[in-house]
């Protein structure tokens, strides 16, 4: 009895002691402000990004590249027409960019006689940067001729994006300073700066 006594006042005792908690926060809302809201920080750290990807267009061929995967980050109509030509056919469009609102970012493949795939699979700005990420892929039997892949797509200019990251899958392929392009703007005095 004596044990069943004992046994039961340590209950309650354990009850009272995990209760319900009801103490209150000391921490003042200007706390709460010197500290932040990591949550909303997080969400202005890390958002969407709208690409917009473009067809119609190849890569010239006056572009050597020895790298397997090129990076592109252009920011005005002459520099585009030295890498890309149009692809005019009769049934399909020639998407244009408006390089005083955005930026043109191009992933390009060396020439080669298998057939090549780049896809877009996620995009994000995270902080001053913007990171896409792509699958890259080579494959099939030879052929009996050459060609070099391109992706291309464009990305809102924006003060606030310094660099522009390019990944195959989780690999860092090259990251691209977005305020070099700024450099250029301010000597070109036809184009505008953002």
């Amino acid at each position: 009895m004596k044990n069943l006594l004992y046994t039961g006042g340590l209950f309650l005792l354990l009850l009272a002691a995990c209760g319900p908690n009801t103490s209150q926060s000391t921490v003042t809302q200007e706390e709460k402000l010197e500290q932040g809201d990591t949550l909303n920080e997080l969400v202005a750290f890390q958002k969407d990004i709208v690409i917009k990807p473009l067809s119609g267009y190849f890569v010239k061929n006056t572009i050597k590249q020895n790298d397997s995967v090129v990076c592109w980050v252009i920011n005005n109509r002459q520099e585009m027409e030295k890498v890309f030509g149009m692809a005019k056919t009769v049934s399909n469009t020639i998407d244009t960019v408006d390089f005083n609102t955005h930026l043109l970012t191009a992933v390009t493949l060396r020439l080669s006689n298998l057939e090549q795939k780049i896809a877009l699979t996620s995009s994000k700005q995270e902080g001053d940067a913007v990171d896409l990420h792509f699958s890259i892929m080579e494959e099939g039997p030879s052929r009996s001729f050459t060609t070099a892949m391109a992706w291309l797509g464009t990305i809102p200019k924006s003060p606030e994006v310094k660099k522009v990251r390019f990944y195959e899958g989780d690999r860092l392929i090259q990251s691209v300073d977005v305020g070099l392009l700024n450099e250029v703007i301010k000597e070109d005095s036809a184009l505008k700066k953002y």
